[in-house]
C-alpha cells in the first residue's frame, strides 16, 4: 500500500514538472513571437505614423518635399521661399481632424492659429493581421506662392507686371465723371482703371505703369498685391483763376441787376446756352443799393487740355436792399471755360457735383467651374440681365453668390435673385463692385 503511494506521489510529480516545463516553453515561445507583433502594431497605430510624417515633413520643415508632394505649380524654389518667409521660422504643431466619413485620418499643421498644411492617413489593409496605416496625400492650406495684384491708373496708361503688358481684359472697373456731361464731344473728364493680374508670387510681383509717352509713372503701395498711381492735384493758373471769381460774380452781379450783358459777355461765351439761360433767368432781387463778396474759394479744378478746363468757385454775396436791410446769397457752381477770342470764356454752369465718378464694375457670371458670361454693370444702371442656367433635377435656382474659401471651408454668399426673365434690379445708390458669381441652387 505504502510502496503505490510512493509511485503515484513520484508520477504526479513528474506530470506537473512536464505541465511546468510546458507551460514554460509556451510562455517563452508565445511571447518571444508576440513581442514583435506587439511592436510592430503599436507602431502601425495612427497616432505614431501621424507622427513619423509630421516629423518627416514638417519637423523641421521641409517645404521642398511639401511641394512635390501636394501637386503645386510654378516656381518651386520661390514656393519654398515664400513658405520658409510665412512660417518665420516658427515651431509647426500637429492637431487631428475629422475626415469625414471616408475611415481615414486627417491632420492640420498648423503655425500658431494659423493653419499651413493638411496630410491624410488611409488604411492600407491588413498584413498579417495588421491594419497598416501609411501617407494618403499632402494638401496647402494657404496660398503663399501664387496670388492678384490690383493696379489703379488714370485712362490710357500702361500696365506692365512681372514684365508682361496687360490688355483690357484685365480691367475690371472703370469710372468716368458727371463731368463728361458738359464737355464736348470727344474731350473726357477724368477717368481711371482697376487692373487686376494673377502673379507667382504677390510680394514679388514687379507693377510698372507707363504713360502714353512711354515714360514711366509713380506708384504708391496701399497695401499687399495693390498699387496706385501718384495723382497731383492740378492748380489754376492766376488768369485761370480769375476767370472762374470773375464769371461767378458777374453772374451773381447780374442776378441783382448790378451789371449789364456786356459785361456778362466778358466772361461768358454770348453764343453758348449758359449765356442765353442767364439771360433769360428771372431777377433774384430788383431793387438794391449794394453788395459785397466774401469767402472765395476755387476747388474741384480740372483741365482737359490747353483750351479748356473747369473749375468749382463758392462764395459769400452780401446785397443790402433799397430799404437798407442785408439778405445774403451763397453762390456755390461749377464753370466750364474754353478759350475763344484770345480769352477765356464759360461756355457752360451747373450746380452738380460734376467730379462725382460714375463707376463701371465687371461682373463674371460662372456654372460651376464653367464661365457663362462676362459683363459691366454701371451705377447708373436700374437693373441688368443675367445669364440663363437650368438646375439640377430636384432642385431650383436661387441666385447668383461669391464663393468665399479659407482652407477647406467654403462659404457661398447670395447677392443677387434675379427675377423670372432673368433681370435684378438694383437698389437706388448701388455701386458696383467687380465680384466672380457662382449659381447656387436649392432644394425643390
Amino acid at each position: 500500500m505504502r510502496e503505490r503511494q510512493k509511485k503515484s506521489g513520484l508520477f504526479y510529480k513528474v506530470l506537473l514538472g512536464i505541465l511546468a516545463a510546458l507551460l514554460l516553453s509556451f510562455v517563452y515561445i508565445r511571447f518571444g513571437l508576440l513581442r514583435p507583433w506587439l511592436v510592430r502594431y503599436e507602431a502601425a497605430q495612427p497616432k505614431h505614423v501621424s507622427q513619423e510624417v509630421f516629423g518627416d515633413l514638417f519637423s523641421p520643415a521641409d517645404w521642398g518635399r511639401v511641394y512635390d508632394l501636394s501637386g503645386q505649380e510654378g516656381d518651386r524654389e520661390s514656393f519654398i521661399q515664400a513658405m520658409e518667409e510665412l512660417a518665420g521660422g516658427r515651431e509647426l504643431a500637429l492637431v487631428e481632424t475629422s475626415a469625414g466619413l471616408s475611415g481615414d485620418r486627417r491632420y492640420i499643421v498648423k503655425s500658431g492659429e494659423e493653419s499651413l498644411a493638411a496630410f491624410t492617413l488611409t488604411s492600407g489593409g491588413d498584413t498579417e493581421r495588421e491594419t497598416v496605416w501609411k501617407l494618403g496625400g499632402v494638401e496647402l492650406l494657404v496660398s503663399p506662392l501664387g496670388g492678384t495684384v490690383q493696379v489703379r491708373t488714370l485712362a490710357g496708361q500702361r500696365v506692365l507686371v512681372d514684365g508682361r503688358e496687360l490688355d483690357r481684359a484685365f480691367q475690371v472697373r472703370t469710372t468716368e465723371t458727371v463731368a463728361e456731361r458738359y464737355l464736348p464731344e470727344g474731350v473726357f473728364g477724368r477717368r481711371t482703371a482697376l487692373w487686376e493680374a494673377p502673379v507667382a508670387s504677390v510680394k514679388g510681383a514687379q507693377v510698372t505703369v507707363l504713360d502714353g509717352d512711354g515714360q514711366e509713372v509713380p506708384l504708391r503701395q496701399e497695401g499687399e498685391g495693390r498699387f496706385a498711381v501718384e495723382e497731383r492735384a492740378e492748380e489754376p493758373t492766376d488768369q485761370e483763376r480769375a476767370a472762374l471769381t470773375g464769371a461767378a460774380k458777374v453772374h451773381a452781379q447780374y442776378m441783382i441787376r448790378a451789371a449789364d450783358s456786356a459785361q456778362l459777355q466778358r466772361y461768358f461765351d454770348s453764343g453758348s446756352e449758359i449765356y442765353r439761360t442767364i439771360r433769360s433767368s428771372e431777377i433774384w432781387i430788383k431793387t438794391t443799393s449794394g453788395h459785397s463778396f466774401s469767402d472765395e474759394v476755387v476747388s474741384e479744378f480740372c483741365r482737359y487740355g490747353e483750351d479748356m478746363f473747369s473749375g468749382r468757385v463758392s462764395l459769400h454775396m452780401d446785397v443790402r436792399r433799397g430799404n437798407g436791410t442785408s439778405k445774403p446769397y451763397e453762390v456755390d457752381s461749377t464753370l466750364f471755360f474754353h478759350k475763344k477770342n484770345g480769352g477765356w470764356r464759360a461756355f457752360e454752369m451747373t450746380n452738380m457735383d460734376v467730379q462725382r465718378e460714375i463707376v463701371h464694375a465687371r461682373l463674371v457670371f460662372m456654372d460651376g467651374e464653367r464661365e457663362l458670361e462676362r459683363q459691366f454693370v454701371s451705377s447708373e444702371d436700374h437693373s441688368f440681365a443675367t445669364p440663363q442656367v437650368t438646375a439640377p433635377q430636384g432642385q431650383r435656382f436661387a441666385g447668383w453668390a461669391t464663393r468665399e474659401q479659407k482652407g477647406n471651408d467654403v462659404t457661398m454668399t447670395v447677392r443677387f435673385r434675379p427675377g423670372e426673365d432673368g433681370t435684378v434690379t438694383l437698389p437706388p445708390g448701388y455701386e458696383p463692385e467687380p465680384m466672380t458669381l457662382y449659381a447656387v441652387f436649392e432644394a425643390e
